[in-house]
C-alpha cells in the first residue's frame, strides 16, 4: 500500500509542475500590439523627432515597449498624394490604433477607414470639419487634441498689434487645401474686422507661391504677417522666415520650433506635449476603451514665444508688457 501511495505521489509531482511553465508562459506571452503613426511631412523634418520621441517615451512609461509588446509603424508623407497612399497602406496593415497630426491627415485617414481608432495629436475644430457631432463624445472613429479655438485667431492679431502698434493691415498666409485652414481664414477675417484691421489673404497651393506672396505683402504695404500652420508652411518655414527678415517684416507663426528657427513670434499649443497626451489615449484604446469614451480635448496651454534676436535683426522693440507675458524669450 505504501508503495502504491509513493508511486502516486511521484506521478503527481511529475505532472503538476509540468503545467506550471505552460501557465507562466501563457501569462508572459502578450500579443504584440501594432500602432501606426502617420506624419504628413518629409522624413527629414527634424521638428518631428521630439514629437515621436515624446509619443514613444509616454507609451514606454505606460508599459508598452517596442520589440516586446508594441510595434510602431511610422510613415512620412511629403505631398497630398503620398499622404493618401500612406494612409491607405497603414490601414491595410490593420493596426490596433493610428496616431497622426493635422486636419489634412485626419481627412485622409477618415476616408481610408471607419473602423480603426484614430488619435490626432493635432487637429482643428473637429465639429466644424465634420469629423464628429460632439466634442465630448466622438461620433466616429477619430478623436484627439485640438490646437485651435474661436479665441486664438483674435489673440494672435491682438499680440501682433501690440508688437506693431501702427498695424492697420495684416497678411495671412494659409493653405486652402487644408480643410482647417478654410475655417481658420474665416475666423481670422472675423477677428480682424472686430479689431478694425484689414486682412490681406495669401492662399498657397505650393511652395512656389511663397516668394510671390511675400512680394505681395510688400507691394500692398501690410505691416505684419500671420503664418497658418500647415505641412506646406511648416516644411517651408525657413524660406518664409528668411523672406520676412529680408523685408524686416514682423511675423507670427504657430509652433515653438518655428520661433526657435528664427520666426519673430509663435503662439500655439505645445505639440510635443500633445503627442505625449496622444499616447495616453492609445494606451486606453489598447486596453479596451472605445473612441466614443475619449473626448476631443482643447489646448490646455497656449504658449507665446518671442525671438529677441529676430526682433533686433528687423529693428523692432518688443514692448515690455508683451515680454512679460511670454512663456519663453529667445535672447
Amino acid at each position: 500500500m505504501r508503495r502504491r501511495e509513493f508511486i502516486a505521489l511521484l506521478a503527481g509531482a511529475a505532472t503538476v509542475p509540468s503545467t506550471w511553465p505552460l501557465e507562466a508562459s501563457a501569462q508572459r506571452a502578450e500579443r504584440v500590439r501594432r500602432v501606426g503613426v502617420l506624419l504628413p511631412v518629409p522624413d527629414n523634418d527634424v521638428a518631428q523627432r521630439p514629437r515621436v520621441a515624446a509619443l514613444k517615451q509616454r507609451l514606454q512609461e505606460l508599459g508598452w515597449t517596442e520589440g516586446l509588446n508594441l510595434k510602431l509603424e511610422i510613415r512620412f508623407s511629403g505631398s497630398d498624394s503620398e499622404l493618401r497612399a500612406s494612409a491607405a497602406e497603414l490601414v491595410g496593415r490593420s493596426p490596433d490604433a493610428i496616431v497622426s497630426t493635422t486636419s489634412t491627415a485626419a481627412r485622409a485617414l477618415a476616408d481610408a477607414t471607419r473602423d480603426i481608432p484614430i488619435v490626432m495629436a493635432v487637429i482643428g475644430d473637429p465639429v466644424a470639419l465634420g469629423f464628429t457631432t460632439s466634442m465630448s463624445r466622438p461620433s466616429g472613429n477619430l478623436t484627439g487634441f485640438t490646437t485651435f479655438n474661436d479665441t486664438v485667431a483674435g489673440k494672435r492679431l491682438e499680440i501682433l498689434r501690440e508688437v506693431v502698434p501702427t498695424t492697420r493691415k495684416v497678411a495671412l498666409m494659409w493653405v486652402p487645401a487644408n480643410p482647417q485652414q478654410v475655417y481658420l481664414e474665416t475666423q481670422t477675417r472675423k477677428a480682424a474686422a472686430t479689431l478694425g484691421i484689414e486682412l490681406l489673404s495669401l492662399p498657397l497651393t505650393s511652395s512656389n507661391d511663397i516668394v510671390g506672396a511675400l512680394a505681395r505683402v510688400e507691394r500692398e504695404k501690410a505691416t505684419a504677417l500671420l503664418v497658418a500652420a500647415d505641412p506646406l508652411t511648416i516644411a517651408n518655414s525657413g524660406a518664409i522666415i528668411d523672406g520676412c527678415l529680408l523685408q524686416n517684416l514682423p511675423a507670427m507663426h504657430t509652433y515653438a520650433s518655428e520661433a526657435h528657427s528664427g520666426a519673430l513670434l509663435s503662439y500655439g499649443s505645445d505639440v510635443v506635449e500633445n503627442f505625449a497626451r496622444a499616447a495616453d489615449y492609445v494606451d486606453r484604446i489598447l486596453k479596451g476603451a472605445k473612441v466614443s469614451d475619449l473626448p476631443f480635448e482643447e489646448p490646455t496651454r497656449i504658449r507665446l514665444i518671442i525671438n529677441l534676436r529676430t526682433a533686433r535683426s528687423i529693428g523692432l522693440a518688443i514692448p515690455p508688457a508683451v515680454l512679460a507675458r511670454a512663456d519663453e524669450v529667445i535672447e
